[in-house]
């Protein structure tokens, strides 16, 4: 659980004030701006290596010479 330090007035807490709090809390005063500090950082999960997927050929469009093929209007 992290611990944090109050930039502002929470509730009753004032300003310095150290607290605990979940991961649900922290990142809503983090948006809020009422946190100074993080004095204990939550635990990083380790990345999970993606396993690697086969290249694959990007799909390519055909262009006609014709403009006029394009927008399906006659050419006069």
């Amino acid at each position: 659980m992290p611990r944090i330090k109050l930039a502002n007035w929470y509730g009753d807490r004032k300003p310095g004030d150290e607290i605990d709090v979940d991961d649900v809390l922290l990142k809503a005063l983090r948006r809020d701006g009422l946190i100074a500090e993080v004095i204990e950082a939550p635990a990083e999960p380790s990345p999970v290596p993606q396993q690697e997927r086969p290249a694959q050929p990007e799909p390519t469009v055909e262009q006609s010479a014709d403009p006029a093929a394009e927008t399906g209007r006659k050419r006069r």
